[in-house]
């Protein structure tokens, strides 16, 4: 696994107001689609092509299209808001939910939900968390996937932790991890340090 930060001036700038905890819920919401999108569009940059001749208004010329099907799976609930926006510069994804999360009374991960297309293993997948902190959610999400057949997985997330980074490469070494951020510390209670806080709280104004 390779970890890929995906970052500029402009994407930083981004980030900065993300992690403020004065930013409103619709600045947050705006913030989080800009910055998926980004990281998609890198992830994107290594999907197979074909070329073929089409007609301008000027002349003819060989565009390249993406040569193979493209699943967008969110890891609920914080990787919907990833999913909206890529979601509208791909509409034609196939898309999935996995709903996982940590307990920290049995100190495992839980799978609550899985809803994804039947045809993974022939796509190209690209998993969405904002947030990668143990790595235990993202571990078990993609283990969840590769049980189903797929090879060609890429993972977003908006912030990792470094300790979370190593786990999953550990785990995972086969799938690339795009961010925006990696983080050097967790707190006791399993956030990041500065971190964003609890992304899914913040993106939908709920507890």
């Amino acid at each position: 696994m390779t970890l890929r930060l995906v970052n500029n001036a402009i994407m930083m700038d981004k980030l900065g107001t993300l992690r403020q905890a004065e930013t409103e819920p619709d600045t947050f919401r705006r913030i989080i689609g800009e910055l998926s999108v980004q990281l998609f569009f890198a992830a994107a940059s290594e999907l197979p092509f074909s070329e073929r001749e089409i007609c301008t208004p000027i002349s003819t010329a060989t565009v390249r299209k993406v040569s193979k099907e493209i699943s967008l799976i969110s890891v609920m609930r914080a990787g919907n808001g990833m999913l909206e926006a890529i979601l509208h510069v791909w509409p034609k994804s196939s898309v999935g939910h996995i709903g996982i999360y940590r307990d920290k009374f049995l100190n495992n991960t839980v799978e609550y939900y899985c809803k994804t297309p039947g045809h993974l293993s022939d796509t190209a997948v690209f998993v969405m968390d904002p947030i990668i902190a143990t790595g235990d959610t993202a571990i078990a999400s993609v283990s969840r996937l590769k049980d189903m057949g797929c090879r060609d997985i890429s993972f977003l997330s908006i912030v990792t932790s470094a300790l979370g980074k190593d786990l999953f490469r550990e785990a995972h070494p086969d799938v690339n991890l795009y961010a925006v951020s990696c983080d050097d510390e967790l707190v006791e209670d399993g956030y990041i340090k500065p971190g964003l806080g609890d992304v899914g709280a913040r993106f939908y104004n709920s507890k």
